[in-house]
């Protein structure tokens, strides 16, 4: 009874270990209950239960089912690609067979008797300090989440897990029953590897934070253009309303001239005219969100002065979190690429744009047309072109601010279309609450 309950509670303690590794990775499927995204817990807690009451495989299988019970529960409940998928769970197991060659080899070089309750308090004391390094790896790689879920940062290394686990098996292959001095030899080979793997992970680590570092300076950067660009269209609007107005007082002026003189037929008709430029002139979108309707309503008019049909569905953004250099981000980078996009085309100029603040969830989508299939790479577009460059940069802002306010995006092109859509909303929700 004691060996089924350590083994659940070490069983329990990996898919936890897992649940926090991959996290650091990849995002977890959205489910309609909030218990399923902890199914990978369980998932992984059950195949490890049944490796601990299965037959105990040769050394060279063994790290095979490690890696099938933890690849196959993440595929499943994590966004995450199958070759990505399987270089993690590689270096998952690596990290664990680490663990675990340190702490055998400390024990068997100690004056100890070993026993079958040894092995299994090894076992859980194993399991309990990978878990607290998987937490330690959460926190200092969580800031870097964006950098790392880049493919390039992670496909250069995919070699050392595998290069790894091979030296690990081999080691755990050799006999451990030998003299005091081969065991010493063991354990110093252990810790040899151990040392080399730790500079390497500080080097990965530095590396990730300069990478997050430029790629934070290219948001402010972004952040500081999109501003001045709002700015310069809330005092465009400025201007134009002081404009109107002065207009206005002269046409008022000559309204009740042309009354007092009992034209009333030209003043019916020049009060048509005027209100269709009034119409004209007029703000096209009110979401109740200053910077929402000072954007949209500028790229309206923009769309319109290139022969751009622009269709909207918005609804009330009063109650919108997301801040305000947040949003100049998200819709300028999004509707300059879709302008840009349908200006390159000769008919069917059209940009379908959504934006709603439902439930606490605000719901993204803009759809447009291309003149050629766009090729793209998890949340970019790559390409050596430098307009189509910028475009990659504006859609790695859009992503940053995105999961940084707890959303997912999700691109793609089919039958002429390209097309985006995010939901953001679960911190705007928690904030609520």
């Amino acid at each position: 009874m004691d060996t089924i309950v350590r083994c659940v509670i070490a069983s329990i303690m990996m898919g936890i270990s897992c649940k926090t590794f991959f996290e650091i990775f990849a995002p977890v499927r959205k489910h309609r209950h909030k218990w399923m995204e902890h199914l990978v817990v369980w998932l992984v807690a059950a195949g490890f239960l049944v490796i601990a009451f299965t037959k105990v495989p040769p050394y060279v299988l063994q790290p095979v089912r490690f890696i099938v019970a933890i690849a196959l529960p993440v595929q499943i409940c994590f966004q995450i690609k199958v070759t990505k998928n399987a270089v993690l769970s590689v270096l998952f197991c690596g990290v664990y067979w680490i663990l675990s060659m340190i702490l055998i080899s400390t024990v068997y070089v100690l004056p100890v008797v070993h026993t079958r309750e040894l092995d299994d308090w090894i076992e859980i004391i194993t399991d309990s300090s990978f878990l607290c390094v998987m937490l330690f790896l959460h926190h200092k790689l969580e800031k870097h989440i964006y950098v790392i879920g880049r493919e390039k940062r992670w496909a250069g290394l995919a070699l050392f897990p595998i290069i790894g686990l091979t030296v690990l098996v081999a080691i755990a292959m050799m006999p451990w029953d030998g003299s005091s001095v081969d065991k010493y030899a063991k354990l110093a080979a252990v810790l040899g590897f151990t040392i080399i793997c730790l500079c390497l992970f500080f080097y990965i680590e530095n590396m990730l934070a300069r990478e997050a570092e430029v790629q934070n300076l290219r948001l402010i950067q972004a952040q500081t253009l999109n501003q001045m660009e709002l700015y310069r269209a809330m005092q465009k609007n400025y201007e134009q309303n002081r404009r109107l107005l002065h207009d206005y007082k002269n046409q008022l002026n000559c309204i009740q001239g042309m009354l007092m003189e009992g034209q009333a037929k030209g003043a019916l008709a020049y009060i048509s005219k005027l209100t269709g430029s009034i119409r004209k002139n007029a703000d096209y979108v009110n979401t109740n969100h200053t910077v929402v309707n000072v954007v949209l309503n500028q790229k309206y008019q923009e769309a319109c002065e290139k022969g751009i049909t622009m269709t909207m569905a918005v609804n009330d953004l009063s109650g919108l979190l997301v801040s305000e250099e947040e949003i100049v981000i998200l819709l300028v980078n999004l509707l300059d690429n879709a302008i840009e996009a349908c200006g390159r085309l000769t008919c069917d100029k059209i940009i379908q744009f959504k934006m709603l603040l439902e439930d606490g969830q605000l719901v993204l989508s803009i759809r447009n047309p291309v003149e050629e299939a766009v090729k793209i790479k998890g949340k970019r577009i790559p390409s050596g072109k430098s307009m189509a460059a910028q475009h990659g940069i504006g859609l790695m802002n859009v992503d940053s601010v995105i999961r940084k306010n707890g959303g997912m995006s999700a691109l793609r092109c089919e039958d002429g279309w390209f097309c985006f859509s995010a939901i953001i909303g679960e911190r705007e929700v928690e904030n609520k609450q």
